[in-house]
């Protein structure tokens, strides 16, 4: 089954916002600002950096790509075991797409995210699977929130036994900063949750009246998605997903030829994942500025 339906797609108004004038400004600007830090902060030796990546091991780095590739699947098979539990296939005429049309959604969504202002990715998700399933765009919506909120657990309890790794094998000194960025999110999303499910009634009570029905859907959706009974699943199969793609991090480092401990590439992957949920403008870099530092061999290394 392929990623897309087999007609073809009008033009959108949320794809012509994608690829607007913003967009088109904003990675004019990120090129302007990685050209005036390349040429005036940071010391790049060009002839070492040239040398390494010529030097890359091409069956590491095609591992890698596997590895990255692979974690889609397994997110894609998550995100349908979630629609499933939310029970979004009550509605009138929805029918859950394939796995492999679920899996390329998430890929589109983080395509998304590197080029589009403000993540707008995880919109677009919900946007793009609304429109395969024929499902109400908040129950689309409250699956990928429930998604955010299983990557956002996982992601904490990886950061934290990285960090705990890390400070085990040695006198490493690790960016605390991440570790109260982690529990900060982690808490916040928890206290979402407890809200809906505590306060739902309340807070239904306070959306305006036009709001109220998709409010509705997205409480109900997002409050069925944690089943007790296919929870494990679910985080199982996240699990495994940033495992691949600490795994990627892992065979990268090891193609281009650095000596990383697979603890610091754990908790730099993770980092990384962390950092890509604040809603900054795409393509300027913010994420890989704050990998850099998280690598910086005199924090971690």
């Amino acid at each position: 089954m392929s990623f897309y339906t087999r007609q073809p797609l009008k033009p959108s108004g949320f794809r012509r916002r994608v690829f607007s004038a913003q967009t088109v400004a904003a990675l004019t600007v990120a090129i302007t600002l990685i050209a005036l830090a390349t040429a005036r902060v940071f010391e790049i030796d060009w002839s070492d950096l040239t040398q390494r990546i010529g030097a890359t091991d091409p069956l590491m780095y095609g591992l890698a790509l596997v590895a990255y590739y692979a974690s889609f699947w397994f997110r894609g098979l998550r995100w349908q075991l979630i629609a499933r539990t939310a029970r979004i296939e009550d509605e009138h005429g929805v029918r859950l797409p394939g796995i492999h049309t679920s899996s390329g959604i998430i890929l589109m969504g983080w395509f998304v995210n590197s080029v589009a202002p403000f993540r707008l990715g995880d919109a677009y998700r919900g946007w793009e699977f609304s429109k395969q399933t024929k499902a109400s765009l908040p129950i689309s919506l409250s699956t990928v929130f429930v998604e955010r909120v299983q990557d956002m657990a996982t992601v904490l309890v990886l950061v934290l036994g990285a960090a705990i790794w890390l400070i085990m094998r040695s006198e490493a000194q690790i960016p605390i900063q991440v570790i109260y960025a982690a529990v900060a999110m982690g808490s916040l999303l928890l206290v979402v949750l407890l809200g809906m499910r505590v306060f739902g009634t309340q807070l239904a009570t306070m959306v305006p009246s036009r709001f109220k029905d998709a409010y509705g859907r997205f409480q109900t959706g997002t409050l069925r998605s944690f089943r007790p009974r296919s929870l494990p699943s679910q985080l199982m199969l996240g699990i495994v997903g940033w495992m691949l793609e600490i795994l990627r991090f892992y065979l990268v480092s090891e193609g281009l030829g650095f000596d990383l401990n697979f603890s610091v590439v754990m908790f730099a992957a993770l980092a990384s994942a962390m950092l890509t949920t604040i809603p900054t403008p795409g393509g300027l870099g913010f994420v890989e500025a704050g990998l850099t530092g998280v690598l910086d061999r005199k924090s971690v290394v």
